[in-house]
């Protein structure tokens, strides 16, 4: 089984490989990324989240991507970021190129994943929906209605649950998607 460095490795691999060839065939198109890294929660600091985000966005930028880097965001900070790429991404056009990664903490809930903003208030599963930010309508739906050449959704997000100490107990790890 592949460790997120061996998933990430992997998919990184495959957006060099695919870039490149997009670049042999034809003008390169417009590249954006948006990288976020969260370390810093109450609940406890995360040991190698700033530093695999930093790494994931200096990867990127070899490739020719335009990164939106951040770390330590709040719930206002992630959506205001979320928002800049979008609009980013939105101007590039339909031949551009999107890649969003997020390192932190996330949960699952009922089959579906939730970023988790530094400042989020997780303290039962009913405050998932509110705390936590839906990976699908945040992130996968947004970029999906831009119809792009490509996009990717990397999360090394799936800790071990720190948050909800009462109500119906969290799944480790993430849901499929």
């Amino acid at each position: 089984m592949l460790g997120f460095r061996g998933v990430f490795l992997a998919t990184l691999g495959i957006v060099f490989a695919l870039t490149a060839s997009v670049a042999v065939a034809q003008p390169i198109e417009k590249r954006i990324g948006l990288v976020v890294g969260n370390a810093a929660y109450p609940s406890g600091a995360l040991a190698t989240t700033a530093n695999d985000a930093g790494l994931v966005a200096q990867t990127l930028q070899a490739a020719g991507f335009d990164v939106i880097g951040a770390r330590d965001l709040d719930d206002e900070s992630v959506r205001h970021s979320v928002r800049d790429f979008l609009d980013k991404v939105t101007a590039a056009g339909p031949d551009a190129l999107a890649f969003v990664c997020f390192a932190g903490h996330s949960v699952q809930l009922e089959g579906e994943n939730y970023l988790v903003p530094i400042d989020a208030k997780i303290e039962r599963d009913a405050d998932v929906p509110v705390g936590g930010l839906r990976v699908y309508d945040f992130i996968v739906r947004p970029l999906a209605s831009l119809h792009l050449k490509a996009s990717f959704v990397v999360l090394d997000a799936a800790r071990g649950n720190s948050f909800v100490k009462s109500g119906e107990p969290i799944a480790g790890g993430l849901a499929l998607m």
